[in-house]
């Protein structure tokens, strides 16, 4: 069980066990980590996002209630960080079925020319 320190209220937590505004308390604390050491201020991330400092100070104190994904992903793209959003839900292989059509697709069926005598 993996389990994640909040700064904020300053314990573990399973993550399986965390509420919704602890994650996003923990994005934002760790979010605040990434920009600082990026030597971007939240003015810097809100001019290149096209969202207020507000946002970008609300979702760092953990208090921002409803965080677009949109603005999530503006802020990420404003620290060079948005291949991470790939590692949210990576891609799942093809299931059995699908492999099983794939390789049936690719079967080749052996064709055998007729003898002249069936013609007949």
């Amino acid at each position: 069980m993996k389990c994640l320190y909040l700064q904020k209220i300053s314990k573990m937590i399973p993550i399986e066990d965390m509420s919704n505004a602890n994650l996003v308390a923990l994005l934002g604390e760790r979010y605040k980590d990434y920009r600082i050491r990026m030597g971007k201020s939240q003015k810097e991330v809100a001019e290149f996002s096209g969202i207020s400092v507000f946002t970008v100070s609300q979702f760092e104190n953990g208090s921002a209630k409803n965080l677009t994904l949109d603005s999530l992903f503006r802020m990420l793209r404003a620290i060079g960080m948005i291949e991470v959003v790939d590692k949210l839900l990576e891609p799942l292989p093809p299931s059995p079925t699908v492999m099983a059509k794939l390789n049936k697709a690719h079967r080749e069926r052996v064709f055998k020319p007729r003898r002249k005598n069936d013609e007949e």
